[in-house]
């Protein structure tokens, strides 16, 4: 019996093995989603490894008020060897403080679409599934939600509970469940009318094993995309937020909307910005090219999981 078991395991990893070679095969095909892929890999080792690199604390940007006997408190340095990314006003070192912003932009996001991606798949599962009342009662709540713009909710979330990382990031996940509870809600639909669904119920199984052995698994792909795509909103609406001054935790706060709204609000406005040009460039090119690259590897994925497009 063990001998069976063992060979049935292995012919199981064998096949799952298989099958991710092939996935990887079509989604490397695409260069430029390889390039996107890339890039993600980078900038979550940044934030693993980065902090620990740079050491001290890292949920605060390290500040420099003096360098070579002048007093930089004031006035922003510019990029050189010595401060590669340059300065930002109170003396904050801006490298120190992207790279420590990756961490905490990379959790935030991780927390906050995971979380939402699991409460969206349960509720659209069992909306979708289960119907009736209990499925009304879901969707009409889900519509609610989705009726009001995400960013004014989580204004709104901040103002009432608090502003700060950790309220912020409550009140991010209460929001971000709608959108995967309505695309799992659509594929379910689609599913439950399945043979193999109906074989199950026929069987005798519970609705509970149905949906988590037979629903779940053969809906969940769409989520998969909305998920890489969902990492860049989640970290656009973070440095919205902390731009804007909801989110205020402290201009030492290390966070890519921070750090260009502390040079926004200590710049004296658009002529002190732009004659320091990296107190904002900086920051803002390290958002755009990481949420970029999350656009290219959801399409990437996207490709792989439908067939259809896959050339």
């Amino acid at each position: 019996m063990s001998t069976e078991l063992a060979g049935s395991f292995s012919r199981s990893l064998r096949a799952r093995y298989e099958s991710f070679k092939k996935t990887f095969f079509f989604f490397t095909r695409s260069p430029i989603a390889t390039i996107g892929l890339a890039v993600v890999i980078f900038y979550v080792l940044v934030g693993i490894f980065g902090p620990i690199i740079l050491g001290g604390n890292p949920w605060k940007t390290t500040q420099i008020f003096e360098y070579n006997g002048i007093y930089i408190y004031n006035v922003p340095q510019p990029p050189s060897l010595h401060f590669p990314f340059g300065t930002t006003f109170e003396g904050y070192n801006l490298f120190n403080g992207v790279v420590k912003a990756a961490r905490i932009d990379l959790m935030v996001a991780a927390i906050v679409v995971f979380s939402g991606a699991i409460v969206g798949t349960l509720l659209g599962s069992i909306a979708g599934y289960k119907g009736g009342a209990l499925g009304d009662v879901i969707m009409r709540v889900t519509d609610v939600f989705l009726s009001i713009p995400f960013l004014v909710l989580a204004i709104a979330f901040l103002v009432i509970l608090g502003r700060n990382l950790t309220v912020m990031v409550v009140a991010l996940v209460l929001i971000w469940w709608p959108t995967y509870t309505r695309i799992v809600r659509g594929q379910v639909l689609s599913v439950r009318e399945l043979k193999y669904v109906e074989a199950s119920v026929a069987a005798g199984a519970s609705s509970f094993r149905t949906i988590f052995k037979h629903v779940i698994p053969n809906s969940i792909y769409p989520i998969f995309v909305q998920v890489s795509l969902d990492f860049g909103n989640v970290i656009l609406t973070l440095a919205a937020l902390f731009y804007l001054g909801v989110g205020f935790a402290g201009y030492y706060t290390p966070e890519w909307g921070n750090l260009i709204g502390l040079a926004a609000s200590l710049g004296g406005g658009l002529p002190a910005i732009t004659r320091y040009w990296w107190t904002v460039t900086i920051p803002g090119l390290a958002i755009l090219i990481l949420v970029v690259s999350l656009n290219l590897l959801g399409d990437g994925l996207r490709d792989v999981m439908d067939p259809r497009l896959r050339r």
